[in-house]
């Protein structure tokens, strides 16, 4: 992987600028890296945790990105149609996935915030 100055939709491999956070296309987050050995289609994408809000998934993905892991958020309805950041509004949930080969490092870097 390497670390560029654009985003990249981690579905479609859209290169975006880096202000961009969500995939115009496939309304997922955007991640800051970019796989040269296996294209993002053929990733394995694991769900390691889920969040009643889109605020708990950006904290995790901060701290997943910090330590060269890459990942997405993919947001229910509520998070994404509106361009919204609840925190706990019944229902609205925020999956954090990451490739398979990043499951159990990820797991053990975020287990404080899934607790």
């Amino acid at each position: 992987m390497e670390k560029t100055n654009f985003k990249y939709c981690p579905e479609c491999q859209t290169e975006y600028e880096p202000h961009i956070e969500i995939c115009t296309d496939c309304n997922v987050s955007l991640v800051d890296t970019q796989p040269f050995d296996v294209p993002l289609q053929n990733i394995n994408w694991i769900k390691i945790a889920q969040f009643s809000g889109k605020v708990y998934g950006e904290m995790a993905g901060e701290i997943l990105t910090k330590n060269n892991i890459p990942y997405f958020l993919k947001s229910d309805f509520f998070a994404s149609a509106f361009s919204i950041t609840p925190t706990n509004i019944p229902g609205a949930v925020v999956k954090l996935l990451v490739p398979e080969n990043y499951k159990e490092q990820a797991k053990d870097l975020i287990i404080n915030l899934t607790e």
